[in-house]
């Protein structure tokens, strides 16, 4: 499913201590792949994508760059993140406050129907315009004798 071959090329062309640039490159090859691949199956395959998935936190920037590397550092490969990048604050989710109030109703009055002007509507009866044409079809059948 995922082009694992780019992202290795990529990692081992690069320094043993990776630093930001290098973790956006990394992230927009794994990027292109992940959306190729979301867009062949029609939904979004982040969290799913590929094994480093499993060593994903969402928080930081760079995840999926950062992801890839934990998960080749636990299979024996020498790469390292930059020390600044390792502490580098996660990404903060924007905080909203909404004040809900009651919206004001205005009712006008309406004039006031009377029993009699109900019982004159319901009592009324409307006609037809045309007559329903009802069409018949005959089906004729031989017997055999």
């Amino acid at each position: 499913m995922w082009n694992s071959q780019k992202p290795l090329n990529l990692l081992m062309s690069m320094p043993e201590t990776l630093d930001k640039d290098n973790l956006i490159r990394l992230q927009k090859v794994i990027d292109i792949d992940k959306m190729t691949n979301s867009r062949t199956y029609g939904r979004d395959l982040c969290g799913e994508y590929a094994p480093f998935c499993e060593y994903c936190n969402k928080k930081v920037q760079y995840p999926c760059a950062q992801a890839y590397v934990k998960m080749k550092q636990a299979e024996g490969f020498n790469v390292q993140v930059d020390e600044t990048l390792k502490g580098e604050e996660p990404v903060k989710p924007v905080e909203v406050v909404v004040t809900v109030t009651e919206p004001e109703v205005v009712v006008e009055p309406q004039p006031e129907e009377t029993v009699e002007e109900i019982a004159t509507v319901i009592d009324k009866k409307e006609e037809p315009t045309e007559p329903v044409k009802i069409e018949r079809i005959r089906i004729a059948y031989l017997k055999r004798k």
